[in-house]
């Protein structure tokens, strides 16, 4: 009758340029904030900012040290309000990308720089790692060492 049909418009899909714009596009997103954001969520984005190794704390602990009147689950709903993103969600890609600094710039083994961060095990980082990034941490170190000492990727096996 007189329904309408919706139109279906192609995604645009923009090549990235290679593996430097890939990280460099992933690796240099960060949480935008909104002028407006609650001071208690902020204080909170910049508590975990200012300490990414710190990710297993109990988060009612945090708001007390904080001096913030608010409960761990106060905190969680008023943090993924202020910023649509989950205080776990936040606090894990801070974490992931601190890793990232310490697997380019230090040859500290993959485990150490797991346990500083506070992942329970190797296997959960890595997990978190690859689903993040696409690569697990060693190939991660691997792909960036070469671009930074080997002028370019070595297509040799």
């Amino acid at each position: 009758m007189g329904e309408k049909l919706a139109a279906y418009g192609r995604p645009v899909i923009k090549v990235l340029g290679g593996l430097d714009a890939f990280f460099d596009r992933v690796l240099h997103r960060k949480l935008d904030v909104p002028d407006d954001m609650d001071w208690r969520a902020r204080k909170i984005k910049e508590f975990i900012d200012s300490h990414p190794f710190q990710g297993g704390r109990n988060l009612d602990e945090v708001c007390n040290e904080l001096e913030l009147s608010v409960s761990g689950r106060q905190a969680r709903r008023l943090f993924k309000l202020s910023t649509g993103v989950g205080i776990r969600d936040y606090s894990r890609s801070r974490r992931l990308s601190v890793a990232v600094e310490r697997l380019e710039a230090t040859n500290v083994p993959v485990k150490a720089i797991a346990a500083d961060l506070g992942f329970q095990s190797t296997r959960q980082f890595r997990r978190g790692f690859k689903e993040f990034f696409g690569l697990s941490p060693l190939e991660f170190r691997k792909v960036s060492w070469r671009k930074d000492f080997g002028g370019g990727l070595d297509k040799s096996p």
